[in-house]
């Protein structure tokens, strides 16, 4: 059996044990305590977690126009090439290379600024990620959860509404990380 299905299967005993009843009275009969959170819809949601999308989309919009506008230069010039081109014509090959050079040129940026965009993100999105998860230890240790799971790309497929703790999550990230 895989490591993935020993977790799954005792993720699903453990909901069937702990669904019935509140979280104390399990926690005093020693059984498990479960609860799960949506890790992305809480940095979606926390008001830091929208600061950032807000400030990550505007320099996005930034690049973007940036990029257009060379793009539309681009655009002009192949125009050109394509109107007075002629067969053979080393004016018209000197240009078709700088145009290749410049198309080239932009691709590079292009690739440039979307690996800086996301190492961007990347670095918000980790530092959020982590007062998450001490904000998730603190309800886990204070409600006497057993576990707490991360929901991710839909592999829970039911659990009851109360086990989830992502409002609460985002509830106590908001008030302690203003």
């Amino acid at each position: 059996m895989s490591s993935r299905s020993v977790v799954s299967t005792l993720f699903v005993a453990a909901l069937i044990a702990a669904s019935g009843a509140p979280r104390a009275a399990h926690a005093q009969k020693g059984e498990a305590v479960l609860g799960y959170v949506n890790l992305q819809r809480a940095i979606l949601e926390v008001e830091e977690g929208k600061r950032a999308a807000k400030a990550l989309k505007v320099t996005f919009d930034e690049k973007q126009k940036k990029l257009t506008e060379k793009e539309q230069g681009l655009v002009k010039m192949k125009e050109a090439l394509e109107r007075e081109a002629k067969p053979n014509d080393p004016e018209t090959s000197k240009k078709v290379v700088e145009f290749q050079g410049k198309l080239a040129e932009l691709r590079q940026v292009f690739v440039t600024e979307q690996t800086a965009l996301q190492e961007a993100e990347q670095k918000q999105l980790s530092g959020i990620r982590g007062r998450l998860r001490e904000i998730i230890d603190e309800i886990g240790k204070q409600g006497g959860y057993t576990m707490i799971l991360e929901v991710q790309d839909s592999r829970l497929l039911y659990a009851k509404p109360h086990l989830d703790l992502t409002n609460e999550v985002i509830r106590k990230y908001n008030i302690k990380y203003k």
